[in-house]
């Protein structure tokens, strides 16, 4: 796809003394600089109001972070609807496969249902699905999934402009569907740090210190309308004895439907957890099965 960059700023400097030149007129660094500065502001402006307005909406998410040879990557497909909302997330593991599970939560249901995937049962219950009771919903909507993503990139982002790395970037390009994409990045020790994949401390042991002040490019997409269509972090960070990958973004997808939510299951394929500490042993044995 073509790209053209964003200087909206700039005018043409055709006037006053001299004689104008035809041709393209080139934007001065402080100007492309000043207009990438606006359109990053803009991005997470359009960022933080889809966040404040998450409450009927569809999803996609994307993860996948290696760290040496430890590996772990998902697809995540969401959606919320509804006031009460019901609320659904289906995750589909890449690596390593199977590892899959969907999370519905029906609108007033005390229960949410675990729909759980081929490596987990019989392992962690005997049945397909598992039901327990739901966390109540806080109201706090970067607690809600997808969203949650959106906040820890906005969170890295935050940290990466305060701590003002050498080389830090800011640019801007107009899509040919009049889109506008922001480039940017985030330090390593942000996207560790703001947990925008959650890292086992085992596995952030791993990373050379010297890696973690090194930039990692981020984009946004905002729509010709000024809505988000997505962002995501996709980089790669290698040091003297390993290397850190990567990749997490969302994708908005319009409003839910109600063909987004799973019927209930029948009584006979759930096995019924009672309780908190039944419901934290569960995903405990979940993370371990991994």
């Amino acid at each position: 796809m073509r790209l053209t960059i964003v200087a909206l700023a700039v005018s043409l400097l055709a006037t006053g003394c001299g004689q104008a030149v035809e041709g393209t007129p080139v934007a001065s660094p402080d100007d492309e600089r000043k207009a990438g500065n606006k359109a990053y502001e803009t991005a997470l402006g359009v960022m933080r109001q889809y966040v404040k307005d998450a409450k009927d909406f569809r999803g996609s998410l994307f993860f996948y972070a290696a760290v040496n040879e430890r590996k772990s990557g998902s697809d995540v497909e969401i959606a919320r609807k509804g006031d009460p909302p019901a609320l659904v997330s289906r995750r589909k593991s890449k690596t390593p496969p199977g590892f899959d599970y969907d999370v519905y939560q029906p609108a007033g249901d005390p229960l949410e249902y675990v729909r759980l995937g081929p490596k987990y049962v019989p392992q962690i219950v005997p049945t397909q699905w598992a039901s327990m009771p739901a966390v109540p919903y806080s109201g706090f909507p970067c607690a809600i999934t997808g969203i949650q993503t959106l906040c820890k990139i906005m969170d890295a982002l935050d940290t990466t402009t305060e701590a003002a790395p050498p080389g830090l970037g800011r640019a801007a390009v107009r899509l040919n569907d009049g889109a506008t994409e922001v480039r940017t990045e985030i330090t390593l020790k942000s996207f560790v740090d703001n947990s925008v994949i959650t890292i086992p401390a085992d596995v952030v042991a791993l990373i050379e210190p010297d890696m973690m002040g090194r930039l990692i490019p981020v984009k946004i997409v905002v729509n010709a309308d000024g809505t988000l269509r997505k962002a995501e972090v996709r980089g790669e960070v290698a040091g003297r004895g390993g290397k850190v990958q990567v990749e997490v973004g969302y994708e908005a997808r319009g409003p839910a439907e109600a063909s987004d939510f799973p019927p209930l299951p029948a009584p006979a394929e759930v096995t019924a957890l009672p309780d908190k500490t039944a419901r934290d042993e569960f995903w405990t044995k979940m993370a371990n099965a991994r």
